[in-house]
């Protein structure tokens, strides 16, 4: 249940962070005399993208977002209030109100519960930043994402357009509980190239970019990077339809994240589980993929664009593994999942904002490094396709199965690349099936950040995929 309060215009008499901190922490105290369990979060984020093309310039402050969530626990069920206006006298009697008013609600049959606070602790965090996003004026990141444009506009008379997109984010979290006080402060900036081209009267495009937290010295795309786009888009202009079938593949480490994200991060998500909305729940403890297969789930890897230090409910960042020697360990976890299902917690608990209610989300998702390098993958590949530039996927939680589009697969013959290149590619299959069939891991784990993730269609929340080259047998079209 969530009860909030959303002004259009917020009136915040923004204390600073040590009076918000007591400020909170009595409240916690007071609200605790009356439900066995209370949290507060309060959410603060900034930031500004820039988009750039050979036509237009585009500057956009991101939609600020500040306010506070309080959960409530009567020993049963969840309640939340959240509010972006902050006048302590009203927020105090309302939160008193709803507190009262949860203990009405109790089911006097049932058994009432805590909830564990966990251990003590009060810590400031932040991510590490080199070049923080106030440091250079707008002329300057403007001139960045201009500088990135012209040097894809230069590569060939066939490019078209390209866009490039510069953007960064800078978020600061406070989560106070009967034990602990923390607060986080984490910078992320985007660079993001998209090239298009005209060949034959066809048009092509791909992207590529990055995405981490840090500041600006993170903010790079190599001019080699930009020349391989550009060259990649002219060689899709003229590709064929694949003829569909079952083929033998080695994915690149960008399809190899997203095969790890619609896998095994939407469905290992335990707040289906609690719905009974995940066949995967019925593989716990059993075999799913080939034992040379490892996977993981780390918000703790800080660098990368899912990392956090806390969740939106105050659970550490520590790392999940998901699949161990191919067997299925256990799921990601909200704090009402975890309760219900009595599993141990994991930090997965997100938010998309302060006004949004929690789930279980993924953070960084990816397959773990194998021992074979990519070059000896391909080489040992009669005939079969080379995967590259995935777009998106998408995957059905109940029945387990997965899809994942992409623009490139280049032909393997003999165990060279021929350089002969089919798109779009679609990938489609039973994810158990899907991954026994892998039979090499690669040594070059890389993780993406550019992607988004929804809870269906909405719940937004960033997150990241990766792994090494895979190869595997897969069905495309």
């Amino acid at each position: 249940m969530t009860n909030s309060s959303i002004a259009e215009n917020p009136r915040y008499e923004i204390p600073d962070e040590f009076k918000m901190k007591e400020q909170l922490s009595e409240l916690i105290q007071h609200l605790e005399q009356t439900v066995p369990y209370a949290c507060a979060l309060h959410k603060k984020k900034t930031g500004v993208r820039l988009t750039v093309n050979r036509v237009q310039e585009n500057v956009e402050p991101e939609d600020p977002q500040e306010g506070l969530v309080v959960t409530l626990w009567n020993g049963q069920n969840f309640y939340e209030y959240s509010t972006n206006v902050w006048e302590w006298k009203n927020l105090r009697e309302t939160l008193t109100t709803l507190a009262q008013k949860t203990i009405k609600d109790l089911d006097r049959k049932k058994s009432i519960t805590d909830l564990d606070p966990g251990p003590s602790l009060e810590k400031d965090f932040s991510s590490a930043v080199e070049k923080a996003p106030g440091s250079l004026p707008l002329k300057t990141k403007l001139d960045m994402a201009k500088d990135t444009m012209n040097k894809a506009l230069s590569q060939n008379p066939q490019v078209a357009n390209a866009v490039s997109i510069l953007g960064d984010t800078v978020s600061h979290d406070l989560f106070v509980n009967r034990s602990k006080r923390l607060s986080q402060t984490i910078t992320r900036v985007d660079k993001i190239l998209v090239v298009f081209v005209s060949e034959g009267g066809k048009m092509a495009d791909v992207h590529g970019g990055v995405s981490k937290n840090g500041g600006y010295e993170k903010a790079v795309l190599s001019d080699a990077e930009i020349r391989t786009l550009v060259q990649d888009a002219l060689r899709l202009a003229k590709a064929d339809r694949l003829e569909p079938g079952l083929y033998e593949v080695v994915t690149d480490p960008d399809w190899s994240g997203i095969i790890a994200h619609e896998c095994f991060g939407h469905g290992m998500e335990t707040d289906l589980y609690v719905r009974e909305r995940a066949l995967s729940q019925n593989y716990i403890g059993k075999p799913v993929a080939s034992p040379i297969v490892n996977m993981f789930d780390d918000p703790s890897l800080i660098e990368e664009a899912g990392g956090f230090f806390f969740d939106d409910e105050g659970q550490l960042s520590s790392r999940t593994h998901i699949i161990k020697d191919g067997i299925l360990e256990r799921g990601l976890t909200d704090m009402a999942s975890s309760h219900q299902l009595k599993i141990i917690r994991s930090a997965n608990g997100r938010r998309e904002s302060f006004a949004r209610k929690a789930y279980a989300r993924m953070t960084n998702t990816f397959f773990d490094n194998g021992r074979q390098s990519p070059q000896d993958m391909i080489a040992s590949v009669e005939n079969g396709l080379y995967l590259r530039h995935a777009t998106n996927g998408m995957e059905d939680p109940q029945a387990w199965g997965i899809q994942v589009e992409g623009l490139w697969a280049e032909e393997i013959k003999n165990g060279k690349l021929t350089g002969k290149v089919y798109s779009p590619v679609i990938m489609t299959g039973f994810v158990p099936d899907l991954l026994k069939s892998i039979t090499m891991v690669g040594n070059d784990r890389w993780i993406s950040g550019l992607g988004m993730c929804g809870k269906g269609h909405k719940e937004w929340v960033k997150n990241t995929t990766g792994g090494p080259h895979l190869k595997m047998k897969a069905r495309l079209a």
